[in-house]
Protein backbone atom coordinates (compact mmCIF):
# COMPACT_ATOMS: atom_id res chain seq x y z
CA UNK A 1 0.00 0.00 0.00
CA UNK A 2 1.20 3.72 -0.39
CA UNK A 3 1.55 6.10 2.43
CA UNK A 4 -0.95 7.63 1.39
CA UNK A 5 -3.49 4.75 2.62
CA UNK A 6 -3.02 5.38 6.42
CA UNK A 7 -5.14 7.81 7.52
CA UNK A 8 -2.39 9.15 10.01
CA UNK A 9 -0.27 10.10 7.15
CA UNK A 10 -2.80 10.91 4.87
CA UNK A 11 -3.30 14.23 7.13
CA UNK A 12 -0.47 15.59 6.00
CA UNK A 13 -1.07 15.09 2.55
CA UNK A 14 -3.19 17.34 0.16
CA UNK A 15 -6.82 16.67 0.07
CA UNK A 16 -7.01 16.79 -3.52
CA UNK A 17 -4.20 15.01 -4.09
CA UNK A 18 -5.80 12.39 -2.22
CA UNK A 19 -9.22 12.29 -3.46
CA UNK A 20 -7.45 11.84 -7.00
CA UNK A 21 -4.82 9.00 -6.05
CA UNK A 22 -7.82 7.03 -4.86
CA UNK A 23 -10.13 7.86 -8.01
CA UNK A 24 -7.34 6.91 -9.85
CA UNK A 25 -6.68 3.21 -7.61
CA UNK A 26 -10.33 2.81 -8.58
CA UNK A 27 -9.83 3.05 -12.59
CA UNK A 28 -6.92 0.25 -11.93
CA UNK A 29 -8.86 -2.29 -10.16
CA UNK A 30 -12.48 -2.24 -10.51
CA UNK A 31 -12.73 -3.59 -13.61
CA UNK A 32 -10.90 -6.79 -11.77
CA UNK A 33 -13.01 -6.69 -8.03
CA UNK A 34 -15.93 -4.53 -9.00
CA UNK A 35 -16.23 -3.11 -5.62
CA UNK A 36 -18.21 -0.26 -6.39
CA UNK A 37 -22.23 0.63 -6.34
CA UNK A 38 -21.65 4.23 -7.41
CA UNK A 39 -18.44 6.61 -7.46
CA UNK A 40 -19.04 10.30 -6.44
CA UNK A 41 -15.82 11.70 -8.49
CA UNK A 42 -17.15 15.24 -9.19
CA UNK A 43 -18.17 15.90 -5.45
CA UNK A 44 -15.72 14.21 -3.93
CA UNK A 45 -13.05 16.00 -5.64
CA UNK A 46 -14.96 19.29 -5.34
CA UNK A 47 -15.35 18.74 -1.53
CA UNK A 48 -11.26 18.17 -1.40
CA UNK A 49 -10.75 21.56 -2.84
CA UNK A 50 -12.91 23.14 -0.55
CA UNK A 51 -11.00 21.69 2.01
CA UNK A 52 -7.80 22.84 0.43
CA UNK A 53 -8.45 26.65 0.30
CA UNK A 54 -10.06 26.28 3.69
CA UNK A 55 -7.47 24.47 5.19
CA UNK A 56 -9.99 22.15 6.88
CA UNK A 57 -8.41 20.50 10.38
CA UNK A 58 -11.02 17.75 11.92
CA UNK A 59 -9.69 14.50 12.50
CA UNK A 60 -10.68 13.01 8.93
CA UNK A 61 -9.98 16.14 6.86
CA UNK A 62 -8.73 14.88 3.30
CA UNK A 63 -8.91 11.54 4.09
CA UNK A 64 -11.05 9.19 1.44
CA UNK A 65 -13.36 7.04 2.92
CA UNK A 66 -15.99 4.88 1.31
CA UNK A 67 -19.52 3.56 2.28
CA UNK A 68 -21.39 0.50 2.36
CA UNK A 69 -24.28 0.97 -0.15
CA UNK A 70 -27.15 0.13 2.52
CA UNK A 71 -26.08 3.90 4.45
CA UNK A 72 -28.63 6.58 3.54
CA UNK A 73 -26.09 9.11 1.29
CA UNK A 74 -28.07 12.48 0.92
CA UNK A 75 -29.23 12.95 -2.44
CA UNK A 76 -28.15 9.46 -3.65
CA UNK A 77 -30.25 6.22 -3.98
CA UNK A 78 -29.84 3.83 -1.32
CA UNK A 79 -29.33 0.81 -3.73
CA UNK A 80 -28.84 -2.24 -0.83
CA UNK A 81 -27.61 -4.05 -3.60
CA UNK A 82 -31.01 -5.10 -5.24
CA UNK A 83 -33.03 -5.13 -7.87
CA UNK A 84 -36.62 -4.83 -5.94
CA UNK A 85 -34.25 -1.29 -3.68
CA UNK A 86 -37.07 1.74 -4.31
CA UNK A 87 -36.06 4.18 -6.83
CA UNK A 88 -36.38 7.57 -4.21
CA UNK A 89 -33.16 9.21 -3.29
CA UNK A 90 -32.19 9.60 0.20
CA UNK A 91 -33.29 13.11 2.00
CA UNK A 92 -30.29 13.29 4.20
CA UNK A 93 -27.18 11.33 5.39
CA UNK A 94 -27.17 8.41 8.13
CA UNK A 95 -26.54 9.62 11.16
CA UNK A 96 -22.86 7.74 10.64
CA UNK A 97 -22.41 9.35 7.34
CA UNK A 98 -23.13 12.65 8.66
CA UNK A 99 -20.41 12.80 11.92
CA UNK A 100 -17.91 11.54 9.14
CA UNK A 101 -18.35 14.65 6.79
CA UNK A 102 -18.42 16.47 10.15
CA UNK A 103 -14.57 15.19 10.95
CA UNK A 104 -13.69 16.32 7.18
CA UNK A 105 -14.01 12.73 5.74
CA UNK A 106 -14.68 12.97 2.27
CA UNK A 107 -16.91 10.01 0.53
CA UNK A 108 -16.01 9.03 -2.94
CA UNK A 109 -18.44 6.49 -3.20
CA UNK A 110 -20.77 3.72 -2.24
CA UNK A 111 -19.47 0.37 -1.82
CA UNK A 112 -21.22 -3.31 -3.05
CA UNK A 113 -23.42 -5.39 -0.46
CA UNK A 114 -24.89 -8.46 -0.86
CA UNK A 115 -28.31 -7.63 -1.56
CA UNK A 116 -29.86 -6.01 1.75
CA UNK A 117 -27.00 -7.50 3.61
CA UNK A 118 -28.32 -10.70 3.30
CA UNK A 119 -25.80 -13.08 2.62
CA UNK A 120 -21.66 -13.25 2.49
CA UNK A 121 -21.40 -13.44 -0.97
CA UNK A 122 -21.71 -9.64 -2.33
CA UNK A 123 -21.92 -10.21 -6.06
CA UNK A 124 -20.53 -9.35 -8.57
CA UNK A 125 -17.76 -8.31 -6.31
CA UNK A 126 -14.52 -10.38 -6.43
CA UNK A 127 -11.75 -10.92 -3.90
CA UNK A 128 -8.64 -9.01 -4.67
CA UNK A 129 -6.24 -11.59 -3.39
CA UNK A 130 -7.84 -14.38 -5.82
CA UNK A 131 -11.01 -12.65 -8.51
CA UNK A 132 -12.09 -16.23 -8.25
CA UNK A 133 -12.69 -15.76 -5.26
CA UNK A 134 -15.55 -14.39 -2.87
CA UNK A 135 -14.89 -11.25 -0.69
CA UNK A 136 -16.96 -11.77 1.83
CA UNK A 137 -20.15 -9.80 2.73
CA UNK A 138 -22.36 -8.49 3.53
CA UNK A 139 -19.65 -5.28 3.47
CA UNK A 140 -17.72 -7.35 0.57
CA UNK A 141 -17.52 -4.11 -1.65
CA UNK A 142 -15.71 -2.15 1.76
CA UNK A 143 -13.68 -4.82 2.47
CA UNK A 144 -12.18 -5.34 -1.06
CA UNK A 145 -12.01 -1.87 -1.36
CA UNK A 146 -9.64 -1.09 1.18
CA UNK A 147 -7.28 -4.37 0.62
CA UNK A 148 -7.23 -3.13 -3.46
CA UNK A 149 -5.86 -0.32 -1.86
CA UNK A 150 -8.40 2.50 -2.55
CA UNK A 151 -8.89 3.97 0.56
CA UNK A 152 -7.88 3.27 4.22
CA UNK A 153 -11.04 2.52 5.73
CA UNK A 154 -15.17 2.53 5.18
CA UNK A 155 -18.38 1.70 6.98
CA UNK A 156 -20.18 -1.61 6.67
CA UNK A 157 -22.64 -3.59 8.54
CA UNK A 158 -22.69 -6.02 11.60
CA UNK A 159 -25.64 -8.84 12.07
CA UNK A 160 -24.02 -11.92 11.68
CA UNK A 161 -20.34 -11.11 10.90
CA UNK A 162 -20.60 -8.98 7.95
CA UNK A 163 -18.11 -6.62 9.00
CA UNK A 164 -15.53 -8.98 9.70
CA UNK A 165 -16.28 -11.77 7.37
CA UNK A 166 -15.30 -9.15 4.65
CA UNK A 167 -12.46 -7.71 6.35
CA UNK A 168 -11.06 -11.59 7.48
CA UNK A 169 -11.39 -12.89 4.00
CA UNK A 170 -10.15 -9.85 2.30
CA UNK A 171 -6.90 -9.67 4.85
CA UNK A 172 -7.82 -6.46 5.97
CA UNK A 173 -9.21 -4.98 9.40
CA UNK A 174 -12.66 -4.95 10.88
CA UNK A 175 -14.07 -3.94 14.37
CA UNK A 176 -17.87 -5.06 15.54
CA UNK A 177 -18.27 -2.40 18.36
CA UNK A 178 -20.51 -3.45 21.22
CA UNK A 179 -24.29 -3.34 20.22
CA UNK A 180 -25.67 0.45 20.14
CA UNK A 181 -21.99 2.24 20.34
CA UNK A 182 -22.39 3.55 17.09
CA UNK A 183 -25.70 4.93 15.79
CA UNK A 184 -27.90 3.07 12.86
CA UNK A 185 -30.33 5.72 12.14
CA UNK A 186 -30.57 6.36 8.12
CA UNK A 187 -29.38 2.32 7.67
CA UNK A 188 -31.11 -0.17 6.09
CA UNK A 189 -32.10 -3.08 8.62
CA UNK A 190 -32.35 -6.47 8.89
CA UNK A 191 -32.61 -6.93 12.20
CA UNK A 192 -32.90 -4.63 14.94
CA UNK A 193 -31.62 -6.56 17.86
CA UNK A 194 -28.95 -7.85 15.84
CA UNK A 195 -27.67 -4.68 13.58
CA UNK A 196 -24.39 -3.33 14.43
CA UNK A 197 -23.11 -0.25 12.18
CA UNK A 198 -19.11 -0.12 12.63
CA UNK A 199 -15.61 0.20 10.41
CA UNK A 200 -13.09 -1.43 8.32
CA UNK A 201 -9.56 -0.27 8.11
CA UNK A 202 -6.35 -0.81 6.44
CA UNK A 203 -5.12 -1.37 10.25
CA UNK A 204 -6.50 -0.95 13.51
CA UNK A 205 -5.62 2.49 14.17
CA UNK A 206 -7.47 3.33 10.75
CA UNK A 207 -10.42 1.37 12.09
CA UNK A 208 -10.20 3.33 15.38
CA UNK A 209 -9.90 6.57 13.29
CA UNK A 210 -13.11 6.36 11.57
CA UNK A 211 -14.85 4.79 14.93
CA UNK A 212 -13.82 7.21 17.24
CA UNK A 213 -15.70 10.17 14.59
CA UNK A 214 -18.95 7.47 14.40
CA UNK A 215 -19.61 6.62 18.18
CA UNK A 216 -21.36 7.73 20.46
CA UNK A 217 -25.08 8.06 21.62
CA UNK A 218 -28.17 9.11 19.00
CA UNK A 219 -31.59 10.10 20.69
CA UNK A 220 -33.81 9.80 17.46
CA UNK A 221 -31.98 5.71 17.00
CA UNK A 222 -34.32 3.90 20.11
CA UNK A 223 -30.91 0.83 20.01
CA UNK A 224 -28.43 3.45 20.83
CA UNK A 225 -26.81 3.22 23.77
CA UNK A 226 -26.66 6.05 26.43
CA UNK A 227 -23.04 4.94 27.95
CA UNK A 228 -20.53 6.90 27.18
CA UNK A 229 -17.79 5.79 24.56
CA UNK A 230 -14.29 4.80 26.19
CA UNK A 231 -10.97 6.75 24.98
CA UNK A 232 -10.12 3.99 22.45
CA UNK A 233 -6.88 4.25 22.08
CA UNK A 234 -6.25 4.16 26.36
CA UNK A 235 -4.87 0.77 26.52
CA UNK A 236 -2.82 1.49 23.35
CA UNK A 237 0.63 1.33 25.20
CA UNK A 238 -0.67 -1.83 27.68
CA UNK A 239 1.06 -4.68 25.67
CA UNK A 240 -0.02 -8.34 25.73
CA UNK A 241 1.92 -8.39 28.81
CA UNK A 242 0.12 -9.85 31.96
CA UNK A 243 -3.58 -10.45 29.28
CA UNK A 244 -5.09 -13.47 30.11
CA UNK A 245 -6.85 -14.85 26.67
CA UNK A 246 -9.38 -17.57 26.41
CA UNK A 247 -9.95 -19.91 24.14
CA UNK A 248 -12.88 -21.99 23.89
CA UNK A 249 -12.18 -25.01 22.13
CA UNK A 250 -15.42 -26.63 21.49
CA UNK A 251 -17.48 -24.05 18.89
CA UNK A 252 -14.73 -22.25 18.02
CA UNK A 253 -11.96 -24.17 17.07
CA UNK A 254 -12.84 -27.98 16.08
CA UNK A 255 -14.33 -27.10 12.69
CA UNK A 256 -11.33 -25.72 11.08
CA UNK A 257 -10.03 -26.26 7.72
CA UNK A 258 -6.05 -27.51 8.48
CA UNK A 259 -4.91 -24.52 7.71
CA UNK A 260 -6.73 -22.28 9.18
CA UNK A 261 -6.34 -24.29 12.31
CA UNK A 262 -2.48 -24.21 12.01
CA UNK A 263 -2.67 -19.63 11.18
CA UNK A 264 -5.05 -20.10 14.79
CA UNK A 265 -2.14 -22.08 16.73
CA UNK A 266 0.76 -19.44 15.00
CA UNK A 267 -1.33 -16.33 16.28
CA UNK A 268 -1.26 -17.84 19.58
CA UNK A 269 1.83 -18.51 20.49
CA UNK A 270 2.83 -15.05 18.65
CA UNK A 271 0.12 -13.77 21.79
CA UNK A 272 1.75 -16.33 24.48
CA UNK A 273 5.95 -15.43 23.43
CA UNK A 274 4.65 -11.36 23.89
CA UNK A 275 3.35 -12.72 27.66
CA UNK A 276 -0.16 -13.23 27.13
CA UNK A 277 -1.57 -16.28 28.91
CA UNK A 278 -3.80 -18.11 27.00
CA UNK A 279 -6.33 -20.07 29.01
CA UNK A 280 -8.84 -22.80 27.77
CA UNK A 281 -12.47 -22.12 28.64
CA UNK A 282 -16.15 -22.96 28.19
CA UNK A 283 -18.38 -20.85 26.68
CA UNK A 284 -21.63 -22.51 27.43
CA UNK A 285 -24.61 -22.68 25.05
CA UNK A 286 -22.80 -20.78 22.11
CA UNK A 287 -24.21 -23.42 20.33
CA UNK A 288 -27.36 -21.99 20.39
CA UNK A 289 -26.05 -19.06 18.63
CA UNK A 290 -26.80 -20.09 15.05
CA UNK A 291 -30.68 -20.84 15.31
CA UNK A 292 -31.26 -17.52 17.65
CA UNK A 293 -29.83 -15.65 14.79
CA UNK A 294 -32.01 -17.59 11.99
CA UNK A 295 -34.98 -16.99 13.97
CA UNK A 296 -34.18 -13.57 15.01
CA UNK A 297 -33.10 -12.14 12.28
CA UNK A 298 -35.65 -13.49 9.73
CA UNK A 299 -38.44 -12.64 11.99
CA UNK A 300 -37.44 -9.16 12.15
CA UNK A 301 -36.20 -8.93 8.48
CA UNK A 302 -39.21 -9.67 7.01
CA UNK A 303 -41.01 -7.09 9.64
CA UNK A 304 -38.65 -4.59 8.68
CA UNK A 305 -39.80 -5.38 4.36
CA UNK A 306 -42.97 -4.94 5.40
CA UNK A 307 -42.80 -1.68 6.46
CA UNK A 308 -40.99 -0.48 3.97
CA UNK A 309 -42.38 1.50 0.61
CA UNK A 310 -41.53 1.35 -2.96
CA UNK A 311 -40.10 -2.14 -3.04
CA UNK A 312 -40.26 -4.63 -5.27
CA UNK A 313 -39.49 -8.15 -3.61
CA UNK A 314 -40.42 -10.48 -6.64
CA UNK A 315 -37.11 -8.46 -7.79
CA UNK A 316 -35.09 -10.27 -5.03
CA UNK A 317 -32.60 -12.62 -5.45
CA UNK A 318 -33.60 -16.08 -4.63
CA UNK A 319 -31.65 -16.44 -1.74
CA UNK A 320 -33.27 -13.29 -0.57
CA UNK A 321 -36.46 -14.13 -0.90
CA UNK A 322 -36.34 -17.47 0.68
CA UNK A 323 -34.61 -16.57 3.62
CA UNK A 324 -37.81 -13.56 4.03
CA UNK A 325 -39.72 -15.87 3.48
CA UNK A 326 -38.45 -18.44 6.45
CA UNK A 327 -38.78 -15.39 9.00
CA UNK A 328 -41.83 -14.89 8.09
CA UNK A 329 -43.14 -18.27 9.09
CA UNK A 330 -41.80 -18.87 11.90
CA UNK A 331 -44.38 -18.10 15.11
CA UNK A 332 -44.50 -16.51 17.84
CA UNK A 333 -43.59 -19.36 20.12
CA UNK A 334 -40.46 -20.07 18.34
CA UNK A 335 -39.34 -15.67 18.33
CA UNK A 336 -40.17 -16.33 22.29
CA UNK A 337 -37.99 -19.91 22.13
CA UNK A 338 -34.94 -17.75 20.55
CA UNK A 339 -35.07 -15.02 22.93
CA UNK A 340 -34.56 -17.40 25.86
CA UNK A 341 -31.70 -19.41 24.06
CA UNK A 342 -30.24 -15.93 23.48
CA UNK A 343 -30.73 -15.39 27.50
CA UNK A 344 -28.42 -18.27 28.07
CA UNK A 345 -26.11 -17.38 25.46
CA UNK A 346 -24.92 -14.48 27.23
CA UNK A 347 -25.07 -15.68 30.48
CA UNK A 348 -22.67 -18.34 28.86
CA UNK A 349 -20.78 -15.38 27.79
CA UNK A 350 -20.80 -13.45 31.58
CA UNK A 351 -19.89 -16.92 33.22
CA UNK A 352 -16.67 -16.76 30.96
CA UNK A 353 -15.62 -13.36 31.46
CA UNK A 354 -16.47 -13.76 35.36
CA UNK A 355 -13.95 -16.75 35.20
CA UNK A 356 -10.91 -14.03 34.95
CA UNK A 357 -10.08 -13.65 30.97
CA UNK A 358 -10.41 -10.66 29.52
CA UNK A 359 -10.26 -11.71 25.53
CA UNK A 360 -12.00 -15.04 24.13
CA UNK A 361 -9.96 -15.38 20.71
CA UNK A 362 -10.56 -17.70 17.43
CA UNK A 363 -10.01 -17.82 13.78
CA UNK A 364 -12.72 -15.21 12.48
CA UNK A 365 -13.77 -17.82 9.90
CA UNK A 366 -12.93 -21.31 9.83
CA UNK A 367 -12.02 -21.48 6.05
CA UNK A 368 -10.35 -18.93 3.54
CA UNK A 369 -12.39 -17.62 1.07
CA UNK A 370 -14.72 -20.10 -1.25
CA UNK A 371 -14.62 -19.80 -4.90
CA UNK A 372 -17.16 -17.34 -6.45
CA UNK A 373 -20.22 -18.63 -7.55
CA UNK A 374 -20.47 -21.18 -4.47
CA UNK A 375 -23.24 -21.95 -2.50
CA UNK A 376 -22.41 -24.60 0.47
CA UNK A 377 -19.14 -24.94 1.96
CA UNK A 378 -17.43 -27.97 3.86
CA UNK A 379 -17.89 -27.10 7.69
CA UNK A 380 -16.16 -29.78 10.18
CA UNK A 381 -16.56 -32.33 7.54
CA UNK A 382 -20.08 -31.59 6.95
CA UNK A 383 -21.63 -29.52 3.75
CA UNK A 384 -23.67 -26.45 5.05
CA UNK A 385 -24.71 -23.80 3.15
CA UNK A 386 -22.26 -20.82 2.36
CA UNK A 387 -24.40 -18.07 5.00
CA UNK A 388 -24.17 -20.82 7.90
CA UNK A 389 -20.18 -22.05 7.15
CA UNK A 390 -18.92 -18.60 6.80
CA UNK A 391 -20.47 -16.71 10.24
CA UNK A 392 -20.47 -20.00 11.75
CA UNK A 393 -17.68 -18.40 14.31
CA UNK A 394 -19.17 -14.73 13.83
CA UNK A 395 -22.28 -14.95 15.24
CA UNK A 396 -21.95 -15.18 19.26
CA UNK A 397 -20.85 -11.68 19.33
CA UNK A 398 -23.43 -10.25 17.75
CA UNK A 399 -26.13 -12.55 20.08
CA UNK A 400 -24.31 -11.23 23.13
CA UNK A 401 -23.43 -7.85 21.94
CA UNK A 402 -19.89 -7.80 22.78
CA UNK A 403 -17.34 -6.34 20.83
CA UNK A 404 -15.43 -7.84 18.06
CA UNK A 405 -12.01 -7.01 15.99
CA UNK A 406 -10.61 -9.34 13.28
CA UNK A 407 -7.21 -8.50 12.23
CA UNK A 408 -5.22 -10.17 9.69
CA UNK A 409 -3.51 -13.61 10.49
CA UNK A 410 -1.57 -15.16 8.11
CA UNK A 411 -2.89 -16.99 4.88
CA UNK A 412 -4.23 -20.49 3.83
CA UNK A 413 -2.08 -23.02 1.82
CA UNK A 414 -4.28 -21.37 -0.82
CA UNK A 415 -2.73 -17.82 -0.50
CA UNK A 416 -5.46 -16.32 0.68
CA UNK A 417 -5.74 -14.35 3.83
CA UNK A 418 -6.45 -16.23 7.42
CA UNK A 419 -8.26 -13.80 10.34
CA UNK A 420 -8.07 -13.85 13.76
CA UNK A 421 -10.82 -13.01 15.83
CA UNK A 422 -10.64 -11.23 19.00
CA UNK A 423 -13.84 -10.40 21.40
CA UNK A 424 -14.40 -9.10 24.83
CA UNK A 425 -17.12 -8.16 27.02
CA UNK A 426 -19.82 -5.52 26.45
CA UNK A 427 -18.10 -2.31 26.29
CA UNK A 428 -14.56 -3.39 26.37
CA UNK A 429 -13.71 -2.36 23.10
CA UNK A 430 -10.44 -0.78 24.36
CA UNK A 431 -9.16 -3.58 25.33
CA UNK A 432 -10.36 -5.72 22.01
CA UNK A 433 -8.76 -2.58 19.87
CA UNK A 434 -5.59 -2.21 22.11
CA UNK A 435 -4.74 -6.37 21.80
CA UNK A 436 -5.42 -6.46 18.23
CA UNK A 437 -2.94 -3.87 17.20
CA UNK A 438 -0.50 -5.53 19.33
CA UNK A 439 -0.79 -8.83 17.46
CA UNK A 440 -0.83 -6.41 13.74
CA UNK A 441 1.98 -4.99 15.05
CA UNK A 442 3.71 -8.25 16.60
CA UNK A 443 2.85 -10.57 13.40
CA UNK A 444 3.02 -8.09 11.08
CA UNK A 445 0.55 -10.01 8.05
CA UNK A 446 -0.72 -6.35 7.94
CA UNK A 447 2.10 -5.29 5.86
CA UNK A 448 0.89 -7.73 2.87
CA UNK A 449 -0.87 -6.65 0.40
CA UNK A 450 -2.63 -8.88 -3.00
CA UNK A 451 -0.93 -8.20 -6.25
CA UNK A 452 -4.05 -6.55 -8.26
Amino acid sequence: MTETLSIRTAQHHDPVEAVRAALARITQTEDKIQAFAAVFADEALAVAQQQRENSATGSLAGIPVVVKDIYDVGGYRTGNGSLGAPEHLAAQDSEAVSRLRDAGAIIIGKTTTHEYAYGVSTPPTRNPWSPDRIPGGSSGGSGAAIAAGVVAAGLGTDTGGSIRIPAALCGVTGHKPTFGMVSRRGVSAISSTLDHTGPLGRTVDDTVALLEVIAGHDSADPYSSAAPVPDLRSEFGRGLAGITIGVAQDYFCDRLTPDVAAGFDAAVRTLESAGATIRQVAFTDVDLCPQVVDVLAGVEAAAWHAMQDGMQPDRFGADVQAALAAGAAFTGVEYLAALRARAAVIAGMDAMFASGVELLISPTIAMTAPHYGATEVELGGKTVPILAGINALTVPANVTGMPALTVPAGFGADGLPIGLQLMGRPGADATVLAAGRAFEQLAGWVEHTPEL
